[in-house]
């Protein structure tokens, strides 16, 4: 008798665990090319932000009370000025730019006017306007720890600080192998053949979680060239679609065993979804998804991106929840996948999904986990869709 299927959320946590176990080490990347990357290391500033005692408005550096004589102006960008202002000084300066020594404040322009080459405040503040150095960040400071993902405003701030290159997780390389005789790649599909809806699909989702460039293959079903595909791999994550259950022409689980391939995740106890498979041989690790499109994506999401999260260093994100607006009744074993629409009244099963359906899941706003039958007004579990 074969082992009973993990729950959803303990395969989740075991792919994860399987792609956090060989995640690579750290590689040097250029800071602009980082971006959406998550750091091997810690990453600490080689540089203060701002660098200097900086304008935080345009007006007037001045020192001492005023009236004060004007001197030359102060540009953004412009080098430091060594002369410091005496009391009664003022020098025009722009948002940015070093205030000399001897500052004491920053006159914002709307603040006074030149009268008779004076100038004179009229409207009184409390506020300094200079911006100290270090204030937002310190040399040496740690800016984000080992995991962090690196978002726009992170790759910007490291930029301000002075970074120009980071340690990066590498991004897993994937090859996407769809398997089946009845798979064609254009046109209206004849009775019996089905188009392929995973060589453009799949490497794209399985890029929104953060893996690599993917190359994909077709795959006949014959379980010799199915063990020479999943074989014959050099890339850190192979995915398969098809082949997984049990008729005379699923082959990808005799040929994981030929291979040497060991299970980490033995089919999952959930509705669509339930023969994927997670194997790892080598450095290598195999998600194995079932070849109905509904399935293969509810795979996808559930077991691919904790997968992906682990290999490149992410933390496994919890899943969020769902109010129902309906009763959602469960009549067999096993948790129910469901793709669902966000209403004002709460979450209702989108029409149009079974296993083989893709339409449900096109016009979805996330996937909802219904575990033994829930009523409306209920908390579910959540899947945010990586699209």
């Amino acid at each position: 008798m074969s082992p009973a299927a993990p729950r959803w959320t303990d395969a989740r946590a075991a792919a994860h665990a399987a792609g956090t176990l060989l995640r690579q080490t750290g590689e040097p990347t250029d800071l602009a090319a980082a971006l959406g990357r998550v750091l091997a290391s810690d990453l600490h500033a080689p540089g203060a932000v701002p660098g200097h005692d900086g304008a935080a408005m345009d007006g007037w550096a001045v020192a001492g009370a005023g009236p004060w004589v004007l001197g030359a102006p102060i540009v953004a960008g412009a080098e430091p000025s060594t002369g410091a202002l005496r009391p009664g000084q003022a020098r025009p300066i722009t948002t940015g730019a070093p205030v000399p020594p001897g500052t004491a404040s920053v006159v914002r322009s709307e603040d006074a006017d030149v009268v008779d080459g004076r100038l004179v405040r009229h409207t009184t503040s409390a506020r300094r306007h200079v911006r100290p150095a270090g204030e937002e960040v310190a040399v040496g400071q740690r800016l984000f720890p080992a995991g962090t993902v690196l978002t726009p405003p992170r790759v910007a701030l490291a930029a301000a600080s002075g970074v120009d290159a980071v340690d990066v997780v590498p991004a897993p390389t994937v090859r996407v192998a769809v398997l089946g005789d009845e798979i064609v790649q254009h046109g209206v599909p004849r009775p019996g053949q089905v188009r392929d809806v995973f060589s453009t699909t799949l490497p794209a989702v399985l890029g929104a979680f953060g893996a690599g460039p993917a190359s994909t293959l077709r795959v006949p079903d014959d379980p010799d060239v199915t063990e020479r595909a999943l074989a014959g791999a050099v890339e850190r994550l192979v995915v398969t679609t098809g082949g997984t259950a049990g008729s005379s022409t699923d082959h990808v689980r005799g040929a994981l065993g030929r291979i040497g391939a060991e299970l980490v995740v033995d089919r999952v106890d959930v509705r669509p979804g339930r023969p994927a498979m997670l194997a790892r041989r080598g450095r290598t690790l195999y998600l194995c998804l079932p070849g109905n499109p509904m399935a293969a994506m509810v795979g996808a999401v559930l077991l691919g991106g904790p997968l992906v999260a682990g290999l490149t260093g992410r933390p496994l994100a919890a899943p969020g929840s769902v109010r129902l607006a309906v009763d959602v009744p469960v009549d067999r074993p096993g948790a129910l996948v469901l793709a669902y629409r966000a209403t004002p009244d709460g979450a209702v099963p989108a029409a149009h999904q079974t296993s083989a359906m893709l339409r449900g899941l096109a016009d979805a706003d996330g996937l909802m986990v219904v575990d033994g039958g829930a009523l409306a007004g209920d908390e579910v579990p959540a899947l945010a869709l990586p699209w």
